[in-house]
C-alpha cells in the first residue's frame, strides 16, 4: 500500500507525526494541498492494514498544535484488495492498482482517513472511500 497526507488547499501546515497502530508511521513535513489527495507518498511494506492513526500537526497561521486519533474502519482492508483500475488523462489504463491510504488534516482540526485507487483527483475511474473521521484537539504552540 501507499500512504500519504493532505490538507485543504490554502491551509499550509507542518505535519509533526503520523503514527499507525502505535507502531509504525510515515513522514509528513510541509503540507499545502489537497484534501482527499496526497502529493507526497510513502510505500508501506510488511505492515498489516491499520486500525487507527494518531496525528499531530502545527498550523502556523493560528499558532496551534493539533493532535488526535481516529479509528480506521476494518472494511478498508477489503476495499484495498478490490480497488478498480483507473485511466490517466493520457488514456493510459492502470490495472495494477495500489491502495492509497490518505490522511487528511483540516483547517479547523478535522481528521479524515480515505482509501483510494489513485493519489489525487484527475483520473477517470477514481474511487475515494472515507474510512474514518474525527476532531483533533489543540494547544498553543509555545
Amino acid at each position: 500500500m501507499v500512504a500519504g497526507v493532505g490538507t485543504e488547499n490554502g491551509n499550509a501546515i507542518w505535519g509533526r507525526s503520523v503514527i499507525f497502530d502505535d507502531t509504525w508511521g510515515i513522514p509528513s513535513g510541509a503540507i499545502g494541498c489537497c484534501y482527499g489527495e496526497t502529493r507526497a507518498t510513502v510505500g508501506v511494506y510488511d505492515q498489516k492494514f491499520p486500525e487507527k492513526v494518531a496525528v499531530e500537526w502545527l498550523d502556523k497561521s493560528e499558532n496551534r498544535i493539533y493532535y488526535g486519533e481516529v479509528a480506521i474502519d476494518k472494511v478498508g482492508y477489503k476495499l484495498a484488495k478490490n480497488l478498480p483500475p483507473f485511466t490517466a488523462h493520457t488514456g493510459k489504463v492502470f490495472k495494477d492498482v495500489k491502495p492509497y491510504l490518505i490522511i487528511g488534516m483540516g483547517e479547523t482540526g478535522e481528521i479524515k482517513v480515505w482509501i483510494s485507487n489513485t493519489p489525487s483527483a484527475g483520473f477517470t475511474g477514481r474511487v475515494l472511500h472515507e474510512l474514518g473521521s474525527g476532531q483533533a484537539q489543540w494547544r498553543e504552540n509555545n
